[in-house]
């Protein structure tokens, strides 16, 4: 800013004043003065003149709201002013501020002047422009809503109807004086406030009515009934709430208060009312009393008490006519606690009380009834009675002890209750029955069944001489304390039973059948015997099980018979079960085992009928291969489906059976020579080939194949092939001598790949020529080889690896021939070439070796050289470049001769006692044994793969045992058999279940030295407690019980030392027991018995049960799973078996297949499953329960009647009411089942004369029956329903006679009551609808008796027409049912009698939709495309929109679907169709704006069930397709996103405020993302000196939050040598935890602390540079720091500076860092010279150089020039001040010097950056 004032000087008297320049001036100036004009300014339009300018209202005072702008054309100053008090304007600037506060509902607008002013020149007058400019002031929601006529009060009655309007006076007015949506309000109930009525909102409802803009009314309607007894007052919160963005509320409450009415009925106070009072009490006591009042509590009337329902008149109320209380006291009648009706309530006795208001006292009103239920107790005054005197029965001889005796149905009662109905009961003997019977109960209390059992059933025995002892008579007595109340006699005959069952000899059977046996063919005979004579020893037999119905047996012979045709290959065994039945029930079973031997019935079949293929003339071989293939599905001895092949004849003319030869076995079919056109009769060869069986007899089958050879007009494509003629050999295998070689032709291709090749990786691409056509149209096809493994582009012929592909070298062949087809488009035929692709699979060294164990401890003798090999350690690895190194690797554990392991710091090294050989794996002896000091070595050992390539590190470990023997010739030697030195080895095999203490084996050991048996054993080692040894006799015993099911592994293993007789001697055998399983353990059902419950209809295969056995032998060893011991089978005994199968394996029972199950013949059925084991028959254990089959009731038996017609008469006067006749139906069913309902089915002309009780089928008059008199009776069809649905029917016939004339009435039989009448739309006039069908009750031989027709006159009635005889409805005019889809037609029967009588009927005729309508969209032709709109990452299976075309048929005619048949290649979206002929868009696929921000969908629709053609372009034209643009919104998915995390920037000390040091970027992926805000958090300063370090710096470093620049903004005199490590964070979301953070450290460096790299390319290697250092550095655990900025934080020419830093931060000196460089020596140098680094010298200024003679002489003509400038300046400077001096001199002389000096100039500077 500077200023410039012009200051008045005194003349200068040095010069007088020339008067003719004096002139001169003068005039110029006046000349000057007159060509002057000082031109208006003016407002800048819109943008300066306040035109367009309004206020809000809530403007704070002093807000600058506005700026006036104008241009002056002479650019004078302007300065502005503004009238009024509202606003104030900075006369210079513009700005314009409020001076005043603003109220918009006071003031609307503001009327100001505002003015422009400039400044005049020379002598002229400044100009003023004056605008009028009216303000808006713009409305803010600042008012709250106000309520009038406050308070609100209102009175109502409680019957006032629901969603009646409450009138409240005066209304309830509402203001709101802002305007617009601010003045727009709401009322409403209500609740939020505390102590707000919550219910008064549901029990009424506010509606808001707008009288004018700012003034509203709020009505009150009644929502929900009211009760004056349950609230008799709300108090109603209303609330105001006005429609501004902040919405202001007001409150204003109604009390509500409720009127009462009589609309309550009387209540009883002191109910309920249950007294209890013992029969027989005496007359008038008080038992209750009763109170009551009216319920309405405002004004009761007085209620009046009466009794109803006393029937038995026990009670009555005191007094006579009592009002509001009563009491209840008996009558003389005494009350029976035994009565009827006091009995059947379970001893209770109700009535009830009414209670009735009264109206003056007088006229009863409301009344309420409430029950009294008295409980009677009983009294001591009945004996017991029997229900009979006398009973007889008869028994079976073979009834159990404890068996109840069936068929007694005795049972005692006292009807007294309680104490009072205990009784004794006891037997008396009478005849023969003494000790025979017992009761099961000697006490009884009112009803008691009594059960008599057998007690000694030794006596029952009907086989004895006298028949006096066949029969028994006993007393069964009651008593009380010893004296006798009552009696009955039992008297008891004996019949005698059949106690035995058929038997069949073996338990099972198993016969062998050829499967070509003939129907009837005998296989087996099997038969039962049976001990019964007569009828209980005639046998019948039955045949059941799966596969049953394949054989058959002799009804009364037995034996098994062939019933059906039988097929080895569809079933190869059966499993039957035979059951024997004799005459009295009893039954039996045996399982019959029938296997099926195969037989050679099948020819082989081959796969086409015939084969065709056509080959060019002069082929020689058949591409691609031509294979006839057949199969056989005969059995293993029959050939087991081998197939042999061969040529039986062909039609060749001159070389018949030389042309073409087939392949026995495979049935390939090759071409021995050429073919030719002419050697055939018609260009065809005709072949015969047989395929035949390896069966007996063999069998064959033929297939003609046709070659046709020759295709004119087409040639075969070529392939190209990438071979040249050379041999491929290949060995698979190393170990292989043998190697395949193929013989390949230039069409043949190779192609190696990786065996760890991802699926889609390139193999080869194939390539063929077509000579006759497009290349462009051969496909490709792989016939065979690739197994699965890869897949050929059908276009271009690239093969590459498939998605499933395992080409695993160890699991799958190392090479594959590939066949691969191109078929050309020729015609007539296309022509199809054939190349092999040989595709090599190269291995990759990825799988870790595998030790090969088979032997993991070694014995060898301390005697063993230094040197010897002790073992052979072998691992293999499958990769082809494996290189196995072996080595001994920790840990390597060792243990004495007693057991004890050695420490690693032992004395004695043992650690390398061996060595091995690290390429072959051989252990060799290292060191001198010692078995006093180590008797077990046990080695880790590591194989490596040295070659591999994925993983770096493939190895194995593994541990070898080495027990080093004492050496010595007198050492014990074991005797048992297997025992050696080298395998020390004992074994030895026991069966289970051995005895504890047995001897399982006896060890033997003798000592050389003596020659003497060894007595003393010792166990070093034992891995199971069920073995001991004795020291003395070596014997092994048993310590426990030895169960194999309670073992993990079947083998005990110990480990026994024989000690010589000095014990300085001895010797190890290890001893393996292997424990032999047998089969001790029986199968073991879960449940004892099986109660089950099934419904008599249950059929095959539904399951009736499953039963299951458990068998606990266990299963450990392969040999165990072959003996089967633990696998069980199932099978039926017993009785009742031909009703059921049962499943042998899994336990399944099911009712027989054909038979089912009656309740009514048994209810209860008994079975026995038996459960087998599965080893030989011999050694089978079996198990068995029992299963009880409770068969419940179904209704499957329908009522049926006494008669199947009935006949009645009655005569046509008799009054309504009067029973005609009773019907009877009866049905045996139980329950539900056997309820009966009776109904009429059909009454036919009777409809609605009689009616039927349904529960007793009496039939009554229903109607008067005058007039229906005649000679023909009435025929009615009566039906008769039980619970379950069943029906019988009976006729019933009604003859009425007649006493009157023309007294029937017709009556319309059809259509019936409500019945409609369906015709279809496409019905053509003229056609049949309906026959009506009347009838009339008079002689029909009268005119009283004959009907006619006739459709009364409406709008419908013209659509059709009636025959007036015969009743037919047939149509008049054209139907449309999308014009009218109903009809309503009144018809008309009338006879012809004096009067007539006539009959109407109104009936619905219903028009039926006819498909003749196709859906369509509702659009216009034109129309745009629907547009949804749907948010990106939706879940999918979101709901995006919904169509729904229109098709104006209706019901399954109206049905549509839809589909989408363009824009939905990338399959987003699906339709989902919805019941309702709607589509849902639903999302089928991630929806990313990012990748696509719009879809447009063609949609077609169609009739459901219709597959339409379709295209994929969009027609406007078709209806039925409309377009659907999906725009996909975005949402805020996606983070800003910086280019890196981290950022490392070097500013120098002595950087100028202000100062760009780096700029920041993050990038948001979401197109509608907002701008990006940077900020920073975390701001932290590192200081080499720890006390200056400081946390939470804000000042330092400041980031643009828009453009991210960071900059300096203090000086860094203070931080030298310190790292400011800070975060900047970007974020441009409202969530403020969505955010990406940079993290930067910012070092301040001194230009002297650092070096420089000089580079001759500048910084382009730069980053490679700094890897190489860096990798360099870290030997020294050093980092590098490069300052390189692209800003000005350094000026760096030559090349970055540098810096190296410890890992902790501290910055060496650059003394430091050369000696580091010097120490790094050669590597740095190599790194440097590698990048052509120069030199590294200090970062500053770069030295200067001695300087040239032409540089000396132009240094020295720059140091002349300031001064040679400094004088010309002194020059000019006096010259300019001489004429000035003379100018003004000269002025002042001419005129006065001006009255004011100008106000000073202001000089004002752009910002350099804005943020």
């Amino acid at each position: 800013m500077a200023e410039i004032i012009f200051q008045r000087r005194k003349p200068a008297l040095v010069c007088e004043p020339n008067p003719l320049i004096i002139l001169l001036i003068l005039g110029i100036v006046q000349i000057c003065l007159s060509q002057v004009i000082n031109r208006a300014p003016h407002f800048m339009p819109q943008t300066g003149d306040m035109s367009q300018f309004s206020v809000a209202e809530d403007t704070a005072v002093g807000t600058p709201v506005y700026q006036l702008k104008g241009i002056d054309p002479e650019n004078s100053r302007l300065t502005y002013s503004i009238s009024g008090q509202y606003f104030s304007v900075d006369s210079n600037t513009g700005v314009v501020t409020l001076a005043k506060s603003l109220d918009r509902e006071e003031q609307a607008t503001l009327e100001v002047i505002i003015s422009i002013t400039d400044e005049g020149i020379s002598d002229a007058e400044p100009n003023t422009v004056s605008l009028r400019r009216v303000i808006p002031v713009r409305d803010v929601n600042d008012n709250a809503p106000v309520f009038h006529n406050r308070p609100y009060i209102v009175n109502i009655s409680e019957a006032t109807p629901v969603d009646s309007e409450i009138e409240v006076s005066p209304k309830i007015l509402i203001t709101d004086l802002d305007e617009g949506e601010n003045a727009n309000v709401r009322v409403s109930c209500s609740s939020k406030d505390r102590g707000s009525d919550a219910e008064a909102c549901s029990t009424f409802r506010i509606v808001t009515d707008m009288i004018s803009p700012n003034e509203y009314q709020a009505r009150i309607y009644l929502a929900s009934p009211l009760d004056y007894e349950s609230r008799t007052a709300y108090v109603i919160t209303l609330e105001a709430v006005d429609g501004g963005g902040r919405a202001r509320r007001a409150s204003a409450s109604v009390a509500v208060g409720v009127r009462d009415v009589q609309d309550q009925p009387p209540v009883f106070l002191n109910a309920p009312y249950s007294p209890t009072v013992p029969e027989n009490t005496s007359p008038d006591t008080s038992i209750l009393e009763i109170i009551a009042k009216d319920g309405d509590t405002a004004n009761p009337r007085p209620v009046l008490l009466t009794l109803e329902g006393d029937v038995q008149s026990y009670f009555k109320l005191l007094p006579e006519r009592p009002i509001g209380r009563a009491i209840l006291t008996t009558t003389n009648t005494p009350i029976d606690r035994e009565s009827d009706i006091i009995v059947q309530n379970g001893g209770v006795y109700t009535f009830n009380i009414k209670a009735t208001e009264l109206i003056n006292n007088e006229v009863p009103s409301d009344f309420t009834v409430i029950p009294v239920t008295v409980i009677v107790t009983d009294v001591d005054d009945h004996v017991p009675i029997f229900n009979k005197d006398t009973f007889d029965i008869s028994i079976p001889e073979n009834i159990d002890n404890g068996s109840p005796i069936p068929g007694l149905s005795i049972y005692v009662e006292d009807i007294d209750l309680g104490q009072n109905s205990k009784y004794d009961l006891k037997l008396r003997d009478v005849f023969n029955s003494e000790g025979v019977f017992a009761l099961t109960n000697e006490h009884g209390e009112g009803r008691t069944p009594i059960s008599v059992k057998v007690k000694d059933s030794s006596k029952l025995d009907y086989d004895v001489d006298d028949e006096e002892k066949r029969l028994f008579s006993f007393d069964i007595v009651t008593s009380l304390h010893d004296k006798e109340l009552s009696s009955a006699r039992v008297n008891v005959k004996l019949l005698d039973v059949n106690d035995n069952a058929p038997v069949f000899e073996e338990q099972q059977y198993k016969l062998n059948v050829l499967e070509n046996a003939t129907v009837d063919t005998k296989i087996g005979d099997i038969r039962a015997t049976d001990k019964d004579y007569g009828i209980f020893g005639e046998i019948e037999y039955t045949l059941s099980g799966f596969g049953a119905n394949f054989f058959k047996t002799d009804k009364n012979k037995g034996g098994i018979y062939v019933a059906r045709e039988l097929d080895y290959e569809s079933q190869k065994s059966y499993s039957l079960t035979l059951f024997a039945k004799d005459g009295g029930g009893k039954g039996s079973t045996t399982s019959v085992f029938i296997d099926v031997l195969d037989v050679n019935d099948n020819v082989p079949l081959f796969e086409a009928s015939e084969y065709s293929r056509t080959i060019r003339d002069g082929a020689t071989s058949f591409e691609p291969q031509l294979v006839i293939r057949a199969s056989d599905i005969d059995g293993p001895t029959q050939g087991g489906g081998r197939i042999r092949y061969s040529l039986e004849s062909d039609n060749s003319i001159a070389h018949k059976g030389q042309v073409f030869t087939i392949d026995e076995q495979t049935g390939e079919l090759d071409i021995v020579q050429k073919v030719e056109t002419m050697d055939t009769p018609r260009g065809q060869y005709e072949l015969v080939v047989r395929a035949t069986d390896y069966g007996t007899p063999p069998l064959f089958n033929e297939t003609r194949v046709f070659i046709r050879v020759g295709v004119p007009g087409n040639q075969r494509p070529t392939f190209k092939g990438n071979y040249h003629h050379y041999k491929y050999t290949v060995n698979q295998k190393n170990d292989v001598t043998d190697d395949f070689t193929f013989d390949l032709n230039p069409m043949n291709y190779k192609a190696n790949i990786r065996e760890d090749a991802k699926p889609g990786d390139n193999v080869t691409m194939v390539v063929a020529n077509d000579p006759d056509g497009l290349d462009d149209l051969l496909t490709y096809h792989i016939l065979s080889g690739s197994k699965d493994n890869f897949v050929i582009n059908e276009k271009t012929g690239l093969i590459t690896v498939s998605s499933d592909a395992n080409l695993d070298r160890d699991l799958n062949t190392d090479r594959y021939e590939i066949i691969v087809s191109a078929v050309d488009s020729g015609r007539p035929a296309p022509e199809t070439a054939t190349t092999t692709v040989f595709v090599h699979i190269s291995d990759v060294n990825n799988k870790p070796p595998v030790f090969n164990i088979t032997q993991t401890t070694t014995y060898i003798s301390e005697r063993t050289p230094i040197n010897e090999t002790v073992t052979k350690i072998i691992a293999h690895d499958t990769d082809l470049t494996a290189k196995l190194k072996y080595s001994i690797t920790d840990p390597i554990k060792a243990f004495s001769k007693a057991g004890v392991q050695l420490k690693p710091n032992a004395n004695y090294d043992y650690k390398n006692l061996f060595r091995i050989d690290e390429d072959t794996g051989d252990i060799f002896v290292n060191g001198t044994l010692d078995y006093s000091q180590v008797s077990i070595v046990i080695l880790t050992i590591k194989v490596v793969d040295v070659n591999a390539e994925l993983n770096k590190e493939q190895f194995a470990t593994t541990e070898h045992t080495i027990y080093i023997q004492p050496y010595a010739d007198d050492n014990p030697r074991f005797m048992n058999s297997g025992w050696t030195n080298s395998n020390p080895l004992i074994y030895h095999k026991i069966k289970e279940e051995q005895p504890i203490g047995s001897t399982v084996l006896v060890l033997m050991a003798e000592d050389p030295i003596s020659n003497s048996k060894v007595t003393n054993f010792k166990v070093v080692d034992s891995e199971t407690g069920l073995l001991q040894v004795d020291p003395f006799s070596g014997q092994v015993v048993l310590t426990r019980h030895l169960d194999y099911e309670e073992l993990k592994s079947p083998n005990l293993t110990l480990t026994v030392q024989a000690i010589g007789s000095d014990e300085s001697k001895h010797n190890t055998a290890k001893v393996v027991i292997e424990v032999i399983n047998i089969n001790d353990n029986a199968p073991v059902f879960e449940k004892e018995l099986y109660k089950v419950s099934v419904l008599e209809s249950i059929l095959y295969p539904e399951t009736v049960v499953t039963v299951k056995a458990n068998d606990k032998d266990a299963v450990l060893t392969k040999q165990d799973e072959q003996n089967g011991y633990s696998d069980v089978r199932y099978m039926l005994r017993g009785e009742n078996t031909e009703l059921f199968v049962i499943n042998n394996k899994t336990g399944e029972i099911q009712v027989a297949p054909n038979k089912t199950l009656d309740r009514e013949r048994q209810s209860v059925l008994r079975l026995e499953v038996e459960a087998i084991d599965g080893p030989a028959a011999t050694e089978r254990l079996r198990s068995t329960t029992a299963v009880l089959i409770d068969v419940l009731d179904v209704d499957d038996n329908s009522p049926t009647f006494e008669k199947t017609v009935y006949t009645a008469v009655v005569p046509e006067n008799v009054p309504i009411g009067i029973s005609v006749v009773k019907l009877l139906a009866i049905d045996p069913d139980e329950g539900l089942g056997g309820e009966i309902k009776y109904e009429f089915l059909d009454e036919g002309e009777a409809n609605g004369l009689f009616t039927i009780d349904p529960s007793t089928g009496e039939v009554k008059t229903k109607k008067e029956l005058t007039g229906r008199g005649r000679t023909d009776p009435y025929r009615l069809l009566v039906g008769a329903t039980d619970g379950g649905g069943h029906s019988g029917d009976a006729s019933l016939a009604i003859y009425i006679g007649d006493v009157s004339a023309n007294d029937g009435v017709p009556r319309f039989i059809r259509p019936a009551e409500g019945e409609d009448i369906y015709v279809s739309e496409n019905a053509t006039i003229g056609s049949m609808v309906y026959q009506v069908v009347a009838s009339d009750p008079d002689d029909p031989t009268q005119p009283a008796g004959q009907l006619s027709y006739r459709i009364q006159r409406t709008e419908d009635a013209a659509v059709f027409a009636i025959d007036p005889e015969s009743g037919v409805i047939t149509i008049r005019q054209p139907l449309d049912r999308e014009r009218k889809a109903s009809y309503t037609l009144v018809l008309v029967a009338q006879d012809g009698g004096s009067p007539p009588q006539q009959r109407t009927r109104i009936v619905t005729v219903r028009v039926t939709d006819v498909d003749d309508h196709k859906p369509h969209f509702a659009r216009h032709l034109d129309a745009p495309p629907v547009l949804m709109t749907t948010k990106e990452e939706v879940p999918i299976g979101s709901v995006i929109g919904k169509i729904e075309a229109i098709d104006e048929d209706i019901g399954e005619n109206a049905a549509i679907d839809y589909r989408i048949t363009a824009g939905n290649e990338l399959e987003y979206v699906k339709l989902q169709r919805t019941n309702d002929s709607e589509a849902l868009i639903v999302a089928a696929a991630r929806l990313d704006r990012e990748a696509m921000s719009r879809i447009l969908l063609t949609i077609q629709c169609f009739k459901l069930g219709t597959n339409p053609r379709f295209s994929k372009t969009y027609n406007r034209l078709d209806p039925s397709e409309i377009q659907i643009a999906i725009k996909i919104l975005d949402i805020d998915d996606h983070l800003p996103q910086f280019e890196t995390t981290n950022m490392t920037i070097g500013v120098r000390l002595n950087v100028a405020i202000g100062t760009t040091i780096a700029l920041v970027k993050a990038i948001d992926k979401d197109p509608d993302a907002l701008p990006i805000d940077y900020k920073i958090v975390n701001m932290s300063f590192e200081s080499p000196i720890k006390s200056k370090s400081l946390n939470n710096i804000t000042d330092v470093i400041v980031v643009n939050d828009t453009t991210g620049e960071l900059r300096i903004m203090k000086n860094l005199i203070h931080y030298a040598d310190g790292i400011f490590r800070l975060t900047v964070r970007a974020n441009n979301s409202d969530d403020p935890e969505r955010f990406s953070d940079l993290h930067v450290e910012v070092v301040v460096v001194r230009e002297r602390d650092l070096l420089r790299l000089v580079l001759p390319n500048g910084r382009a290697r730069l980053a490679a540079l700094k890897e190489s250092i860096s990798k360099v550095l870290e030997l020294k655990q050093l980092k590098l720091q490069v300052h390189d900025s692209t800003h000005d934080a350094f000026n760096d020419n030559m090349g970055p500076c540098f810096q190296f830093r410890t890992r902790a931060g501290a910055a060496l000196t650059p003394q430091a860092m050369k000696a580091t460089i010097r120490s790094l020596g050669a590597q740095f140098q190599r790194a440097l010279q590698q990048h052509a680094v120069r030199n590294i010298t200090r970062c500053g200024a770069a030295p200067r150089a001695a300087h040239s003679a032409p540089q000396r002489a132009l240094l020295a003509l720059a140091a002349a020039l300031p001064p040679a400038a400094l004088l010309a300046l002194l020059a000019l400077c006096c010259m300019h001040s001489a004429a000035k001096r003379r100018m003004r001199a000269s002025l002042l002389a001419c005129r006065e010097a001006p009255t004011t000096i100008s106000q000073p100039t202001r000089l004002y500077a752009e910002p350099l950056y804005s943020t």
